[in-house]
């Protein structure tokens, strides 16, 4: 077992951190589930709606995570109106910014046709010779508020029409640190897996004063969140993965668990 005698603290929201917590029980690890980011609908579900009614005039939508997936067809599945724009999708190339994102939208009946095959972020996706030649073409990106910009300002410097539609917010749903104070505590936290920049930035704004957590090994899903701990005076490890993709997180993990003996 080679996590085993290992507690590992899983940031994920709360609907998407079974799947990765069961895969470290099976190896081993004593997992601590405590959501960072918790995934409600968009602040204005009125003006979503209305830009969810025009998805048939871009050429290509473009979905930034499984979020932005399911809480696209949840809105959608919400107003009868919005039904046959479903059936509809099928004639718009698809982008997908991770193998996750496009499995979910595959479950949802549709095709995926532009997709990263290594390092799954906005990067490598805009590598991807489908989105190099755009001009004219009118996009549009499914995204949660508040996201990057880099996909937008890129394609729009090589000539596309772009919009956003943001169909749902990222909140915090933990008021304070208690039970990972108390689990340091009782048996000791040996990782904390972080998989968003504002998972990073509400960890470390609840831990205000934690001389504990500054020292606490993170492992974090790409290097701009690990630049974002560099904002905080944390003095711990801090092990980085290609991508937050639960293969490449729990990969990530053992290669630390076989480092550290």
């Amino acid at each position: 077992m080679p996590l085993a005698d290992k507690t590992i603290v899983i940031t994920r929201p709360q609907q998407q951190s079974s799947e990765i917590k069961q895969r470290l029980i099976d190896l081993g690890a004593s997992v601590v589930a405590f959501p960072l980011i918790a995934i409600e609908a968009p602040i204005d579900e009125d003006f979503c709606q209305k830009q969810l009614s025009k998805l048939v005039d871009y050429d290509t939508l473009i979905f930034t995570s499984r979020n932005a997936v399911e809480m696209m067809f949840s809105a959608l599945a919400a107003s009868a109106s919005q039904q046959p724009i479903i059936k509809l999708l099928k004639a718009i190339q698809i982008a997908a910014v991770g193998k996750q994102t496009a499995i979910a939208l595959e479950k949802q009946g549709v095709s995926v046709s532009i997709v990263p095959t290594a390092m799954f972020n906005s990067e490598a996706l805009l590598e991807q010779s489908a989105l190099q030649q755009v001009v004219s073409k009118r996009i549009a990106i499914i995204r949660g508020e508040g996201g990057r910009d880099l996909l937008r300002s890129t394609l729009l410097e090589r000539g596309a029409k772009v919009d956003y539609i943001d169909v749902y917010r990222r909140v915090c749903p933990a008021t304070n640190l208690l039970p990972l104070v108390k689990c340091q505590a009782q048996v000791g936290i040996d990782i904390i897996v972080l998989t968003s920049v504002e998972g990073v930035y509400n960890l470390f704004k609840l831990g205000a004063g934690q001389d504990w957590l500054k020292h606490a090994e993170l492992l974090v899903g790409s290097q701009r969140m690990a630049d974002a701990v560099c904002v905080f005076d944390h003095q711990g490890r801090v092990v980085i993965a290609d991508d937050p993709s639960d293969d490449q997180v729990v990969n990530c993990i053992l290669d630390w668990a076989s480092s550290a003996g």
